[in-house]
């Protein structure tokens, strides 16, 4: 196999809204697919470079833990916690709670508590699961530190606050360096989460221009004129034609909610690293690979209201033509509404990462590139 595809775009956004121009990035798609890899491939979820005199890395940090704090200090920060809990189960919702600030800033005092009051007891430790290496001969766009040339991303397979996904380490090395190997710690499958732990896969770098997600954009007045145009045309500008899905390194976000850039602890805006998402689906048009469409099938949706009120649809051939007058389980059958479309019969994606992270979810990892230290930060999204 030589690689993947990405089909061209059915339009040109930036000429359709000029000012786009300027805010195209490059993303490299990983295009992953199961096989053996070595440590000495780039891989997602594969076997990394460890120095066998490196320990292998564990996670004892923020592990769900219903354990009261003792100090006083903590019990203050608990009670308020209960205060405020107290009284927002009692808010008729009109909008975001007032105290809602004053909750968050709460439960980040209290994790950082609990870390030191349970340090030396902590609620689970966990190794460490291999998530991806790159090398720079593959990866040349990410930001490796000097006399380094691989990057190596791990995290706890476990749920953790306070974004409730993997919690994630990144490691920068010179593959030089390494002369002995140490193998990974096998995972704690009675504690981790055994859809957070991929199987090996190759990947397939592959370099596309996208653009941002709609949340992104400059201004809410381009957003309103992009969507106004989506109803004259069969494409959507989130599905088809901005930010490309799938598990990806750097480039634009393809948001499963809505866009949240971290900063690092000296306030620099944090930059995109890596995306590990739960499907490489997207609008199929514009980002199934050519090569993996001339293996798939295709069949037809057939969305359709009925006479009475109400909806319903149903798949067919592409062979075949829709028979509204066979659809009557449900009811007659208005014509005038019947539509179609072409979708692949099923994208699954077997052979890939066999992820599911939370309901369908992708887990951003960033890192600021300004700090000679390359501190890293991570959200998680879901439907």
């Amino acid at each position: 196999m030589k690689g993947f595809t990405t089909p061209d775009k059915p339009v040109d956004i930036a000429q359709v809204f000029p000012e786009l121009a300027g805010l195209e990035r490059t993303t490299v798609r990983l295009h992953p697919r199961q096989d053996a890899v070595t440590v000495r491939d780039s891989s997602l979820g594969g076997p990394l470079l460890w120095p066998a005199e490196e320990a292998w890395p564990v996670c004892t940090v923020d592990h769900p833990d219903e354990r009261p704090l003792t100090s006083p200090e903590g019990k203050r920060l608990q009670r308020r916690r209960e205060e405020i809990l107290e009284e927002k189960r009692n808010y008729e919702y009109t909008g975001p709670h007032p105290l809602d600030g004053e909750y968050a800033e709460l439960e980040t005092s209290i994790r950082e508590l609990r870390r030191a009051e349970f340090a030396d007891d902590p609620a689970a430790s966990l190794p460490m699961a291999p998530i991806a290496q790159f090398y720079a001969r593959d990866i040349p766009e990410l930001p490796f530190p000097d006399g380094t040339d691989v990057c190596q991303v791990l995290w706890c397979p476990t749920d953790h606050e306070p974004h409730y996904g993997p919690r994630p380490l990144v490691r920068w090395r010179n593959s030089a360096d390494v002369t002995e190997i140490r193998a990974a710690t096998e995972p704690d499958r009675e504690f981790s989460d055994e859809e957070s732990l991929p199987s090996p896969c190759r990947i397939w770098p592959e370099r596309v221009t996208e653009y941002p997600h709609a949340d992104d954009l400059p201004s809410a007045e381009l957003r309103a004129r992009i969507a106004e145009w989506e109803k004259g045309t069969e494409w959507t500008y989130y599905e088809h034609l901005s930010a490309a899905p799938g598990s990806k390194v750097g480039g634009w976000i393809s948001w499963v909610q809505y866009p949240h850039w971290p900063e690092c602890g000296r306030g620099h805006r944090m930059d995109h690293l890596l995306t590990v998402s739960s499907t490489e689906s997207g609008g199929w048009q514009s980002w199934m690979p050519l090569e993996e469409q001339a293996t798939t099938t295709f069949v037809k949706q057939v969305w359709y209201q009925l006479v009475d009120g109400g909806s319903s649809g149903t798949t067919i051939g592409l062979d075949e033509e829709f028979d509204a007058t066979e659809m009557t389980y449900w009811g007659a059958v208005a014509p005038e509404t019947v539509r179609e479309r072409v979708v692949p019969e099923d994208r699954s994606g077997s052979g890939r990462l066999d992820l599911m992270l939370g309901d369908v979810g992708d887990v951003y990892v960033f890192v600021c590139a300004v700090c000679p230290d390359r501190p890293v930060g991570v959200e998680f999204q879901c439907c």
